[in-house]
């Protein structure tokens, strides 16, 4: 049994060819990706699976959804991948990881941090190129 398929059945989900293949993706991408993108590398399911599929790893748990910029799209990452930070591209929207955390280290009199995210929003070489 692949550490994919033990992960569906730890989430009580079964494990089924669609699934093993959106999870695949999600395993290989390098950033957070929307249900389209998934859509377009298989492109033997259809959207309507993706999304279904997406809505039940996210109520299990497997899945983290998360909304950039001005929250027209969402993307979709697995949740072992935590405490990431973003940098979005304004013009393609392509997002991308940012290694380290500077906020780890903030102290607040008074105030319990439990936790934050962070978003940084330019243009990635290639849109800034075409410019």
């Amino acid at each position: 049994m692949s550490d994919i398929s033990k992960l569906l059945s730890q989430k009580g989900l079964k494990c089924t060819r669609q699934r093993l293949e959106i999870l695949n993706v999600l395993k290989n991408a390098d950033a957070p990706v929307t249900a389209e993108m998934i859509f377009s590398k298989l492109g033997t399911l259809s959207l309507s699976t993706v999304y279904r599929t997406l809505e039940k790893f996210t109520s299990a748990g497997l899945v983290s959804r998360q909304v950039f910029g001005d929250g027209n799209e969402l993307y979709y990452e697995l949740t072992y991948m935590k405490h990431r930070h973003y940098a979005v591209c304004l013009s393609c929207r392509k997002v991308r990881y940012i290694n380290g955390c500077p906020v780890r280290e903030t102290h607040l009199d008074d105030f319990t941090v439990t936790g934050h995210r962070l978003e940084l929003f330019g243009y990635c070489n290639e849109c800034r190129a075409a410019k």
